[in-house]
């Protein structure tokens, strides 16, 4: 479990919503106050942290594991969303959002685990540069295995998400006459979960022979 030192923020007044069956009402204090907690688990890790919204509203914090405590908040029912999730975790404790019950002039605190599994799956970012002349004007087609075929032009970039890692099969098409893929086509990349690879396809171009 990974943790952060409490913090306070402070937020805009919210709609007043009564208390609803089976939520739960909170003691008296100076104000309305609201401390989330997140504990992470797993082996695996979400690298930007978390976001934590509020009945909605746009999200106020973002954070790893520990807590943090929102403050101005109206008496009444509150529905607290964990966003910023990454596709290798999940909360595992219950619903997400989940409500909580400030009381007049009260605190409330709710609390998240998160399960961050290793990652499997990974982003694959491809550079296409063209040098030499007659370049090819009209682009390409780039395939990528298992990422589907996509048009790029001659000096443009692709991304391609949620591929298994390992190595993957990547390929131009429409290649001019005159030009060719440096380092053969098609080639090899590899794909590491959890991370974001980029690669360089480089295309040289010259005069035909006849």
């Amino acid at each position: 479990m990974r943790s952060r030192p409490a913090r306070t923020l402070s937020l805009a007044a919210l709609t007043l919503v009564a208390a609803g069956c089976g939520d739960t009402l909170l003691s008296v204090s100076s104000d309305g106050q609201l401390e989330v907690v997140i504990n992470t688990t797993g082996t695996g890790v979400d690298p930007d942290g978390f976001s934590i919204s509020v009945d909605r509203k746009p999200a106020e914090f973002q954070a790893l594991a520990g807590s943090v405590t929102l403050t101005g908040l109206s008496q009444g029912s509150h529905s607290v969303l964990l966003g910023g999730l990454a596709s290798n975790c999940r909360v595992v404790d219950g619903a997400n959002p989940r409500t909580v019950s400030v009381g007049a002039n009260g605190t409330a605190t709710v609390g998240f685990t998160v399960l961050c599994e290793r990652a499997t799956t990974g982003i694959l970012t491809i550079v296409v540069g063209t040098t030499g002349e007659p370049a090819d004007s009209d682009g390409y087609r780039l395939v990528v295995e298992d990422g589907g075929v996509r048009l790029i032009g001659t000096s443009a970039s692709e991304t391609f998400a949620d591929l298994v890692e390992g190595a993957h099969q990547v390929m131009l098409k429409d290649v001019a006459a005159g030009c060719a893929l440096e380092g053969g086509n098609p080639q090899s990349l590899t794909v590491v979960g959890g991370k974001t690879v980029l690669a360089g396809l480089v295309v040289r171009c010259g005069p035909v022979t006849q």
